[in-house]
């Protein structure tokens, strides 16, 4: 057999999919590059391996999915959108998962680059320098989903995490409570930030009191939340109300009151970012975006910019809405 498509690749400088189309005789190939691929076939004796061109083909039609987290209900449904919406394209879903490590996530970007994956959405992911210029310089076509990467120029989908959280504070204003503590995300989550934001304003405008005690920064997991919970019982912290930046640490949150006897919301009301089946079980007003929209939203603007008909970065904000439920005592 003569030179491999890889190798045609590494010495001609165009891609592997370049030469797979031009090989397949497919359209979207401009002449003056088919004819240039064309006579390197000749010059270098190419035999065409059916194992390695249906393997370059799969590859052009797998889109990985880079995830921080796998615990959360709301980013797991967001995958299952994707992963729907991709099998209509018929599209290849491949899920990295990082555990919230930005090495990692440069690893899975690599891999990518260097296979020639057709395209990338992160799910909450921390992003980084390194993420923004592997990216830039490949011309990879990605999406970043519910977080971005900041002074960078990619699509991005996310909730309008402010003014979601300024929403719900306000409401537990509007019900009558004054000492609203939050529960923050790290604040190596630019979303974390926005939400800690919106509560600070909505408070700031109440004319309510921010203190040292009013706000606890977590790890956006159940055992932040029930570590939170705990403080309260046990420092004796006077909220009437409690606004938790996740589902996961509403979750952990709900499990320390139970076993310490505190009862949401006779003694102490609660409400979080991210409606989910866990909070809607457990009864909770939520405010947050449909994760089956946004996963949906991810995979079209992302096809777009593979087949080339989407070119500028998209920054697609969607407004919260709140759903009440019975977690919220009325003061007034």
């Amino acid at each position: 057999m003569g030179i491999t498509i890889k190798e045609l690749s590494k010495i001609s400088g165009y891609s592997c999919a370049t030469i797979s189309r031009v090989i397949t005789k497919q359209n979207n190939v401009k002449e003056e590059t088919r004819r240039a691929i064309e006579e390197l076939l000749i010059q270098y004796d190419y035999r065409t391996n059916i194992m390695e061109l249906r393997a370059s083909e799969l590859r052009q039609k797998m889109i990985l999915i880079i995830v921080g987290d796998l615990d959360s209900w709301y980013y797991m449904e967001m995958i299952r959108a994707i992963k729907r919406e991709t099998a209509k394209g018929r599209y290849v879903v491949v899920i990295g998962y990082s555990d919230n490590s930005v090495q990692q996530e440069e690893e899975y970007v690599k891999i990518a680059i260097q296979e020639k994956y057709a395209g990338i959405i992160f799910v909450n992911v921390r992003g980084g320098d390194n993420i923004s210029r592997l990216l830039e310089q490949s011309g990879m076509p990605v999406v970043f989903l519910n977080r971005g990467i900041r002074l960078s120029d990619f699509d991005t989908i996310r909730s309008d995490n402010y003014y979601g959280s300024y929403m719900i504070t306000s409401y537990l204003i509007e019900m009558g409570h004054r000492k609203i503590g939050h529960l923050a995300g790290n604040q190596y989550s630019s979303t974390a930030m926005e939400r800690r934001r919106g509560y600070e304003d909505a408070m700031c405008a109440g004319k309510l009191p921010v203190t040292g005690k009013s706000i606890h920064v977590g790890e956006l997991n159940w055992e932040s939340g029930y570590q939170y919970g705990e403080r309260i019982v046990k420092e004796g912290l006077d909220y009437t109300a409690v606004f938790c930046g996740n589902d996961l640490m509403a979750g952990g949150l709900l499990e320390a009151f139970a076993h310490y006897g505190v009862k949401v919301p006779e003694d102490i009301s609660v409400v979080c970012y991210d409606d989910t089946p866990v909070t809607a079980r457990a009864g909770l007003t939520t405010v947050g975006v449909d994760p089956v929209r946004m996963g949906k939203k991810a995979v079209e603007l992302l096809v777009t910019t593979i087949e080339g008909k989407h070119e500028e970065g998209s920054s697609i904000v969607y407004r919260p809405q709140i759903m009440t439920r019975n977690s919220v005592k009325k003061l007034v």
